[in-house]
């Protein structure tokens, strides 16, 4: 039976951009439904006193978030075409030294998604939509919870903060962290499972 998993996701958070390819990696295996759900660091925190790298970056990223949320009010299935293009595209821009996320209507195109979407990007009405479905994590994982957060629709839905992977697992590794973090999901009173981190994610393709 096929099982729903939402993934929640900002293009700035490179280690949701590890945990999607696990996910893309995982899906056939274990017949997982996975649909790519926008959310916006920057609406979480707020401009204000973030660090001047951090605001444009976020900035620049957010403006790509509209743009999946008005993708997913018509074509949820395109919002992953579009979250991957404008990724690889901004880590390309990042190597060559040029602001991040800013080739939206490019990104649409490689995605074989129609460029009049990048008009999103620009349109404040779509920041209640990308709060509201913000809150659908909140609700199940925690309140204020991070990026990637994951939900796995079941009876009832849970969810979970990560994982957090760097590299992601492929092949058999990547099917056992599935099953992993199924049985961590589904025990209640598990809370927190960690271990220190490099500073920067493994981003194959990206030179920091």
């Amino acid at each position: 039976m096929a099982v729903r998993v939402d993934l929640f996701v900002d293009p700035a958070c490179m280690w949701s951009w590890l945990t999607s390819g696990w996910l893309v990696e995982v899906a056939p295996k274990r017949s997982l439904q996975v649909r790519w759900r926008p959310y916006s660091l920057l609406l979480r925190d707020g401009p204000g006193g973030l660090e001047d790298w951090k605001a444009a970056v976020w900035g620049a990223s957010h403006r790509a978030v509209r743009v999946m949320q008005a993708l997913a009010a018509d074509d949820p299935d395109g919002v992953r075409g579009f979250y991957e293009a404008v990724v690889t595209q901004g880590m390309a821009a990042y190597n060559a030294g040029r602001p991040p996320f800013q080739e939206l209507e490019g990104a649409l195109v490689a995605a074989g998604l129609a460029s009049r979407y990048a008009a999103a990007a620009d349109d404040a009405a779509w920041d209640e939509p990308v709060r509201q479905s913000m809150a659908e994590a909140f609700a199940v994982v925690g309140e204020g919870v991070g990026t990637p957060a994951l939900v796995l629709h079941r009876d009832p839905s849970v969810g979970l903060l990560g994982p957090v992977v760097s590299p992601p697992p492929t092949g058999a590794e990547a099917v056992r962290l599935w099953d992993a973090v199924v049985a961590f999901a589904t025990v209640p009173g598990v809370l927190e499972l960690s271990r220190p981190r490099p500073q920067r994610p493994k981003v194959p393709g990206l030179r920091w």
